[in-house]
């Protein structure tokens, strides 16, 4: 489910490109990445090579078995801002505007769909 963010978190890390406030480590998308087996530097990569999203996904795929990512999606799918850790829960919470008892996808996604609607 974070796979297509944290990309375009990596694009935004490579020369030339402006993440913005918008980090891969610490948070949310570090932890995807280590769960995968995947450094921030190695993922970076892959992404600087590759040709699109579906080569990113095939390599994923290939390090991490359908029932392991269905576990990692339904991770994400139950994780509340307040089950974040301190040191990330606060800085998520600034920059997204989130509060505790929100589910942190849905937190993302509204957050997306406003990114959208200000480059569109």
């Amino acid at each position: 489910m974070l796979l297509p963010r944290t990309i375009d978190k990596a694009r935004g890390l490579m020369r030339g490109g402006d993440p913005g406030e918008y980090i891969i480590s610490p948070g949310i998308s570090a932890w995807l990445l280590a769960e995968c087996g995947f450094s921030e530097a190695e993922f970076i990569e892959l992404v600087r090579r590759a040709l699109d999203e579906a080569e990113i996904a095939a390599a994923v795929a290939a390090r991490v078995p359908s029932e392991r990512r269905d576990a990692l999606n339904a991770v994400i799918k139950s994780l509340r801002v307040a089950d974040l850790p301190h040191e990330h829960r606060e800085r998520f919470a600034r920059l997204h505007g989130a509060q505790d008892d929100e589910l942190v996808v849905d937190v993302l996604v509204a957050d997306d769909r406003c990114a959208l609607r200000s480059t569109g």
